[in-house]
């Protein structure tokens, strides 16, 4: 009887270490390395005040770095079947009619025109190198731009 109440206290201490370790290594990871791309989700790039340009180091630690940021193309051309320039916005509803998204919530993609990138109408991946430039464009303000390298289905 001893033996096995000292066997499961043993089993629970090390179930809760373990648990305490991952929490404290992930703990508020919001980019997660992807190889040579850093996925970054809309939660970090929100935090970025575009009123005073002020953001976390976390995010400030991406400029010019090769990402992988989830969302839904906004086309800034006519052309229905190839696209070179897009928003990617976090969300479908989000659309360029007024008013806008904030701009801490449209990225500016520049797709490299090796691509060969296609318009799409469901949710997406956008690989890039990225950068946290301000652009005004004629539908807005983006907090960021991306030079875009690949386009996947968001899986």
């Amino acid at each position: 009887m001893l033996f096995a109440r000292s066997t499961l206290i043993s089993v629970v201490v090390v179930f809760l270490l373990s648990a305490m370790a991952g929490y404290f290594l992930f703990q508020n990871r919001s980019a997660i390395g992807l190889g040579d791309a850093v996925e970054v989700d809309w939660r970090l790039l929100g935090e970025m005040d575009y009123v005073t340009g002020k953001m976390p180091a976390e995010l400030q630690s991406l400029d010019g770095k090769e990402v992988k940021i989830p969302g839904f193309m906004v086309p800034l051309e006519d052309n229905q079947k190839a696209v070179t320039e897009f928003l990617l916005v976090p969300s479908p509803q989000a659309c360029i009619h007024v008013p806008p998204p904030p701009p801490n919530q449209m990225v500016l993609i520049n797709m490299d025109a090796s691509a060969n990138a296609k318009v799409e109408f469901g949710p997406i991946w956008v690989v890039g190198k990225l950068s946290l430039k301000s652009k005004r464009h004629m539908y807005g303000e983006s907090s960021f731009q991306m030079n875009g390298f690949k386009i996947e289905p968001y899986r």
